[in-house]
């Protein structure tokens, strides 16, 4: 897939009733975007909590999205995609995953879901991680236009948590922690409040995720701002009933906007500043449709390790 536009449209819009705000947001969005009937959508959600429903992207932000592409692009062949975290870590499949939050209900609209785990992870990404670089295994999903739907949250090593790093369920479930810059045993030593490694981790994360947007990128992102998660995200935070909701071509704009919109500013973004030197995007806020975004803006509160995640830079 393509390098995304430098510079696009963003739309935002204050809105709180979930059946309609795709439908809002997607108006804005659809003169922008090169959809064809004869597409093959694939919709990547994020299911990364196993019980925690404001972790995860809500069917009914799905199932709207679905019939809008239906009603509105004429597109039949649309698969909703996830690898689950969530599912993995509690030792389920992401089919449990699915069938627990109700996505079998997409399946009725005549759309299909797939399982990134099942598939074939056949291509490698070299990545940082702190005793060097090591290689991570990657599935691509066979489409035409991919549409990233995540909703907005903190995070423990990120600041936030959003459609660059939803990538992640497209690496092989063994794999992902790598993603974080450390493996699985070594990331449980780790006293985050304390240890220097931790600003290590911060620009080791931040580097292999833009690395693999570079690989697999989303073609519209679609922020599901009905609610959110603050504090002790990506999981275990708790629930903000925000009501807004960002959309761009451009996954890194979408995300510096949605920042913006929760309070952080998006230079303390570190894989948006990364993405802004290697001219992907412009995260300066001037190119907007639908409302100010300051009449959306609420500040989230921050992961207790956020006095920390501002000196990245060190």
């Amino acid at each position: 897939m393509n390098n995304p536009k430098t510079v696009a449209p963003v739309a935002v819009i204050k809105e709180t009733r979930q059946t309609v705000f795709i439908r809002r947001i997607m108006d804005l969005v659809a003169p922008h975007i090169a959809l064809r009937s004869s597409d093959k959508v694939a919709i990547k959600i994020n299911l990364s909590g196993s019980r925690e429903i404001y972790a995860n992207t809500h069917y009914e932000t799905v199932a709207a999205l679905i019939q809008y592409l239906q009603d509105n692009f004429a597109v039949r062949d649309i698969t909703v995609i996830e690898g689950s975290d969530g599912a993995y870590f509690s030792g389920k499949s992401t089919w449990d995953i699915f069938y627990k939050f109700r996505y079998r209900e997409v399946e009725l609209m005549g759309a299909r879901l797939a399982d990134l785990d099942e598939l074939p992870h056949d291509r490698m990404l070299e990545v940082d991680t702190l005793r060097g670089r090591r290689e991570v295994a990657l599935t691509a999903f066979p489409c035409d236009y991919l549409i990233s739907v995540i909703p907005p949250k903190t995070h423990n090593i990120l600041p936030v948590f959003l459609s660059v790093p939803n990538l992640v369920g497209f690496v092989k479930a063994e794999d992902r922690v790598l993603m974080f810059g450390a493996g699985g045993q070594e990331m449980k030593k780790i006293n985050f409040f304390q240890n220097e490694k931790y600003f290590d981790l911060i620009n080791h994360t931040s580097r292999n995720f833009l690395a693999l947007s570079k690989l697999v990128i989303p073609a519209l992102t679609v922020i599901d701002g009905i609610y959110g998660m603050e504090g002790k995200g990506p999981i275990k935070g708790s629930p903000v009933f925000h009501g807004f909701s960002v959309a761009s071509e451009n996954v890194f704009l979408a995300d510096a906007m949605t920042a913006h919109i929760m309070g952080f500013a998006p230079e303390e973004i570190p894989y948006l500043v990364m993405a802004e030197s290697e001219d992907l995007c412009r995260i300066k806020l001037n190119s907007n449709i639908g409302i100010d975004p300051n009449y959306a803006r609420f500040p989230y509160r921050p992961h207790p390790l956020y006095h920390r995640q501002k000196k990245w830079r060190r």
